[in-house]
């Protein structure tokens, strides 16, 4: 169970008991991943609170896999309301650790179809986040043209699938430079 602190928005999540234990399914799921992607989805009634499990976290953390935190493309009123990019990943930081993740995924179309019942905004594009170390950032169209709160999947699938070749290939580079100096 997940509890939730509430001021003028979110601050923080935690889990109530502490000492939840991750199943041994996500665990092995979570090694064997050739890419782990967190989001898009709530950041703190979705996300943040599979990565409070003490278990999932440090999988996630000490994976091998590629981690891609994408970032709505919209604010959500009432939890992440006046968020910008940096912000977002602060809170994801603030909540799972520092170098939770390696790349960033943000959109950079603006001019999508704004919904009748729009009660957000674009996520602001603001620059790195505070702390260290900052993960890299990939800046892609992947906002649904006909909906500005949503992702287009299939956009978001290209990106994704162009960060994990990325990735990939950097992971091999270095690699084999670290193999050619301890040879």
């Amino acid at each position: 169970q997940s509890a939730i602190m509430r001021t003028s928005g979110i601050e923080r999540v935690w889990l109530t008991p502490d000492d939840v234990n991750a199943s041994a399914d996500a665990l092995d799921a979570i090694a064997d991943a050739e890419l782990i992607v967190l989001g898009p989805g709530s950041l703190f009634t979705s996300l943040l609170p599979s990565l409070l499990i003490p278990g999932i976290r440090d999988a996630v953390a000490g994976a091998s896999a590629p981690r891609v935190y994408v970032c709505n493309v919209a604010t959500q009123a009432g939890e992440t309301a006046g968020f910008d990019l940096a912000a977002h990943l602060e809170a994801l930081a603030g909540h799972a650790g520092a170098g939770i993740v390696d790349v960033v995924l943000a959109n950079t179309f603006f001019d999508a179809r704004i919904p009748d019942d729009w009660s957000a905004e674009p996520v602001g594009l603001r620059w790195p986040p505070s702390g260290e170390p900052v993960p890299r950032l990939v800046l892609e169209h992947v906002v649904d043209p006909e909906n500005a709160h949503h992702h287009d999947p299939e956009r978001l699938a290209t990106a994704l699938m162009a960060i994990l070749e990325r990735e990939s290939r950097l992971r091999r580079r270095t690699v084999s430079r670290t193999a050619g100096r301890t040879a």
